[in-house]
């Protein structure tokens, strides 16, 4: 497939159209689903121009046909309903498995002139040509057809997005189909709002008939464990699994048929009956060890559990963005600028534009990246790559992908890569300072382009992803010394984002309290801190900010003993006991020698490097991160230096 094919563009289509008026299917001009729906119009006989003459319901048919529907209808009525609220000028149609429309919300559009696509119209590929209900059903998938696709109707004012909604038992219960203007810039958005909708009526399902048993959510982001994304498994009171969604089996990697009938304590690690007291009366957070890798789980009680609200996402995005509640939580006791470059950022992202976050490591900046992931206000891929953790051979093959076969060990049919992955939703490239020139080059195409090729594969594959970078080092300092592409920093530096040291943000003590209680709800505890331990937690220069204080502070709280309910100084381990107690490094600086010494030994040159460095902390005030910036080291090095 081409490029020019893959984007799918008025003018590709255009050239295939003239193939197809000189009697030949031109397959590499066309995306492959519709390719073979046009090839199937072709043999029923449909060709362009075809004057069409399509059956429509009288109200008594429609009656019928809705009667025998009623259960569609009632899963989907109320959220269909909300959801076409905020998707004005758009037209959302709900059909039978034989693509027979039995509902219409919204506007009415009119195709050719001589259509009006509303309820009680069969949109079945046999007489309608390609459009996406049928081909929905089809395929058995969501799918997106541009309005030059639609083989019938070369002018057709209107493009059409769809998904089939499928039973408990993988049968097909209906579909969703989402009707816009032509020539909205991003259709993808629509795609993802009827998969939304497709996800949430899945969710409703399972709910209904699982009502009485427990229900466990299961998602690899706990930011996500509550939206349409999550897996959700059915347990008995015994503790065996009933059922199991196919989002769930994505996240746990087994096949619902293996996974039924297990014990539940396979996945836990924990007796049924111990989890069954530790949320007898409310839902419970859980962390679920798998071989290849960590999952959250929420543990919901008969009768308890709610199903995911779908996010509105207005029509264009941007005109409308709504910031998440993750983001304004997060920001609402940072300082007020830091807070309005934050949003900023948040609406850069929305707008399509790329976000730089720069900071200490554990200053919070991958936390900031999901919440502005989170306030585009969509369930979409959120997808990580450190930059720093991978060779430069590795880091290659996760971004970019590779082929069947591209080098020795390579998996099987290939691997699409972390951009790829990202389709559709943001992708952070933590410590992007790392990243090597040559793949600096590498990745500035695919900005640019917005298209990759796999290694060891001739294929150009589109992309359509949000990018947040991300680093501990100064960007700027590294183009001036040549180790960062000059072009690749201004490409992602649209906004930049600066998030300060722990130790230099005000407020400290009440965020350390805020994020006791949050672990504190997490675990099921019910403990307070000791005012005095506060006082030294704040008062701490926190080398490893966030990361480390949050680290403090779960390791007290998990090793409370049960009859704990107020946490000192003396409850943390004797290793932060002595951490605290010393009061910061800058005191030591009380001791320096006044005059420098000369180096005998690889020994006494790390002393006398520890003492100069002590001495810039002593001139700077003990402010870690001054000194840092005057020695030409980060932060998080100049406290392992000392320690």
């Amino acid at each position: 497939m081409t490029i020019r094919a893959a984007l799918r563009t008025p003018d590709v289509i255009r050239q295939a159209r003239e193939h197809l008026s000189r009697g030949q299917l031109p397959v590499d001009l066309l995306d492959a689903s519709i390719g073979r729906s046009w090839q199937r119009c072709l043999d029923h006989g449909l060709l362009p121009g075809t004057r069409l003459e399509l059956p429509r319901l009288d109200s008594g048919e429609l009656r019928l046909q809705r009667e025998a529907h009623r259960r569609l209808i009632e899963l989907a009525d109320p959220l269909v309903s909300r959801a076409v609220e905020d998707l004005r000028g758009c037209q959302l149609l709900l059909a039978t498995p034989d693509a027979t429309v039995l509902k219409s919300y919204g506007r009415d559009f009119v195709i050719d002139q001589r259509l009006r696509i509303g309820a009680g119209i069969n949109l079945d590929e046999r007489r309608f040509g390609t459009n996406a209900p049928a081909l929905a059903l089809i395929e058995e998938a969501p799918v997106l057809v541009k309005s030059c696709e639609h083989l019938l109707f070369p002018d057709n004012p209107v493009s059409c997005v769809a998904a089939p909604l499928f039973d408990l038992d993988g049968s097909c219960l209906g579909l969703i189909d989402l009707t816009f203007e032509a020539n909205h810039p991003r259709p993808e958005i629509f795609l993802r709002r009827v998969q939304q909708l497709t996800g949430a009526l899945g969710q409703r399902l399972f709910m209904h008939h699982y009502q009485q048993r427990w229900v466990l959510q299961v998602h690899a982001s706990l930011a996500e464990l509550d939206g349409v994304s999550c897996g959700l498994v059915a347990i008995s009171d015994t503790g065996f699994i009933l059922a199991v969604d196919s989002q769930a089996g994505r996240w746990l990697g087994q096949a619902a048929s293996s996974l039924t009938g297990q014990p539940v304590e396979a996945l836990f690690g924990s007796p049924w009956p111990a989890l069954q007291r530790q949320c007898e009366r409310q839902s419970a957070l859980l962390g679920l060890e798998l071989t290849d890798g960590r999952l959250f789980g929420r543990l919901n009680p008969p009768e308890q559990w709610q199903p995911a609200e779908v996010v509105p996402v207005a029509s264009p995005p941007p005109a409308a963005l709504r910031l998440g509640r993750q983001l304004d939580d997060l920001v609402a006791d940072w300082p007020p600028p830091l807070a309005r470059e934050a949003r900023r950022a948040a609406r850069a992202l929305a707008s399509g534009l790329p976000v730089l976050l720069q900071g200490d490591t554990g200053t919070g900046k991958e936390q900031l990246a999901r919440a502005l992931h989170a306030s585009l206000g969509e369930q979409r891929p959120f997808v990580a790559l450190n930059c720093a953790a991978l060779p430069e051979s590795l880091i290659e093959a996760e971004l970019f992908g590779y082929g069947d076969g591209a080098f020795t060990g390579a998996r099987k049919g290939g691997y699409g890569g972390r951009l790829v992955q990202a389709n559709g939703g943001t992708l952070l490239l933590d410590e992007i300072g790392d990243m090597p020139l040559t793949l600096q080059a590498r990745l500035l195409r695919v900005l640019q382009e917005r298209v990759v090729t796999p290694l060891g594969d001739h294929r150009e594959v589109p992309i359509d992803c949000e990018v947040i970078a991300a680093s501990h080092r100064d960007l700027e300092e590294l183009v001036a010394a040549g180790d960062f592409r000059e072009d690749l920093f201004y490409r992602l530096a649209a906004v930049v984002v600066e998030l300060p040291a722990l130790n230099e943000q005000a407020g400290l003590a009440a965020r350390i309290r805020e994020r006791w209680e949050a672990l504190c709800r997490a675990h099921g505890r019910d403990l307070t801190l000791d005012d005095a331990l506060v006082e030294r937690l704040a008062g701490y220069p926190w080398p490893g900010n966030w990361r480390e204080l949050e680290h403090c502070l779960e390791a007290a709280l998990v090793g409370a003993e049960p009859e704990c309910r107020e946490v000192g100084l003396e409850a943390l381990s004797p290793r932060w006991q002595r951490k605290l107690n010393a009061g910061g490094i800058a005191t030591c600086c009380d001791r320096l020698p006044a005059t420098p010494a000369t180096a005998d030994s690889p020994q006494e040159l790390r002393e006398l490097e520890r003492l100069h460095m002590l001495r810039t902390l002593d001139a700077h005030g003990g402010n870690m991160t001054a000194a840092a910036r005057a020695l030409g080291i980060s932060r998080s090095t100049l406290y392992r230096r000392l320690g």
